[in-house]
């Protein structure tokens, strides 16, 4: 049947516009519903200033992006972006993530979208693709201490043969900035991207490979610059957290905070974690968990040691938060190192 996306009045519900989500079918081609159909939507301010609502059908196959205004009352079409569109559409194809985000990458003012290992510019067309397929996680933000602008760290669910089943990447451009040696198989979705370790610079990135079966198989914790701190699978299913008074984030496994490395628990927690952000302003982090019948906020009751500015306030930082009301679960990251400030 018909999809579409619905714009309603937040007061009383009355539907205010409508128009048609990117279709099953484009270019002649009739998709997959499954792997063509992982739909997601955000906001990016295209022009820097003007909030735009971003549709995208597929992740695995064909990519469709729809960018759209909303003023007076209607859904005006900016641009359209197919895969298929671009000189070398089969590098295009399947380069989507489980989340759809939109951050400055370039430097320009104004937001690209970020469909995983692919970019699409702010006026709709191709900015960069790995070509590496499709990445389980893609996270965006301030990863190496002495480059500038912004990097992505993408682990590979698409099998790679030689190199950068974990790799970083100059969001400006695509460029590899390193990868991790050695074939991989399934770079799985429970990895981190946070500087949970003060003896290295910069933030450091987890990540697991799985076996045939969709099981752990090895698992590693790189540095900045893609050297192996430690080879573990401990580190599975844990989500950073900045919750006491130094600039490194601390870890979530198994509903207890802890720091790396450390078997002291500094808080315990109920429930499942749905999100962590700061909401608060103090520049910690809130945890949200749910529970039957119950959405809590726990925070942290650890006075901060100074003062810095409100995480939300980084642009960076709140288009991660916002896009994890779609898809994976990624943790937040920032435009630059609170360590390092």
């Amino acid at each position: 049947g018909p999809e579409w996306a619905t714009v309603f009045d937040g007061a009383t519900g009355r539907e205010v516009a409508r128009v048609p989500w990117p279709s099953r079918t484009v270019g002649g081609e009739t998709l997959d519903y499954n792997y063509a159909s992982r739909n997601q939507i955000g906001i990016a301010y295209l022009d820097g200033k003007t909030p735009c609502v971003i549709l995208e059908r597929g992740t695995y196959t064909t990519i469709q992006v729809h960018a759209y205004q909303f003023h007076d009352g209607r859904l005006t079409p900016v641009w359209q972006w197919s895969s298929l569109q671009e000189r070398q559409p089969k590098r295009w194809r399947g380069q989507g993530a489980h989340t759809l985000q939109a951050h400055d990458v370039d430097g320009d003012g104004r937001d690209e979208v970020v469909i995983g290992s692919a970019v699409i510019d702010d006026n709709g067309v191709g900015l960069w693709t790995t070509g590496l397929g499709h990445p389980d996680h893609c996270y965006v933000g301030k990863i190496i201490p002495d480059r500038p602008g912004l990097q992505i760290y993408y682990g590979m669910e698409t099998a790679q043969q030689e190199a950068n089943g974990m790799c970083v990447v100059d969001a400006a451009n695509g460029k590899i900035l390193w990868g991790l040696k050695g074939a991989t198989r399934h770079i799985h979705g429970t990895g981190f991207c946070a500087d949970v370790d003060a003896s290295h610079p910069g933030l450091e990135l987890y990540g697991c490979d799985t076996d045939a079966a969709k099981r752990f198989e090895r698992g590693w914790l790189l540095d900045a610059r893609g050297e192996v701190i430690v080879a573990t699978n401990k580190l599975t299913e844990q989500r950073p957290v900045y919750w006491d008074t130094d600039p490194q984030a601390e870890l979530i496994a198994r509903r207890r905070i802890t720091d790396f490395g450390s078997s002291t628990v500094q808080q315990e927690l109920a429930g499942t974690v749905v999100l962590v952000a700061d909401v608060l302003g103090d520049w910690r982090e809130e945890v949200f968990t749910s529970l039957p019948g119950e959405l809590r906020i726990h925070t942290t009751p650890i006075p901060a040691a100074d003062r810095r500015v409100c995480l939300m306030q980084d642009p960076v930082y709140r288009n991660t938060v916002a896009a994890a009301a779609q898809g994976y679960f990624y943790n937040a990251m920032l435009s630059y190192l609170p360590a390092h400030k």
